[in-house]
């Protein structure tokens, strides 16, 4: 198992822009599996952008990132397989517990 097989998340150099407006700028950082992550940031800062790219949802323009060993931008169906997303908007926080 290599370094980036035994971490959940690596990303490396992710960058991203739309249009005119860079919004990553080369964005590095790991995530051990069965730690604690937060991804923090000031409204604007990428955060969902990050996210949208790690899910498969959107594409990075540079850069690697992996999920739990796959590579989002050659294995995505793996990357779906092997995640679970509720967006903020989800309306299931009444409904569900953080760990269901």
């Amino acid at each position: 198992m290599t370094a980036q097989q035994a971490q959940a998340i690596h990303v490396q150099g992710l960058e991203k822009s739309y249009k005119e407006l860079q919004v990553l700028r080369g964005v590095d950082f790991d995530v051990a599996r069965g730690s604690i992550f937060a991804l923090l940031g000031s409204n604007g800062a990428g955060k969902t952008t990050v996210v949208k790219i790690l899910s498969t949802l959107l594409k990075a323009d540079a850069g690697t990132a992996g999920v739990n060993g796959f590579d989002v931008a050659t294995q995505p169906a793996n990357v779906r397989e092997s995640i679970s997303l509720t967006g903020q908007f989800a309306a299931v926080d009444e409904i569900l517990t953080g760990r269901e």
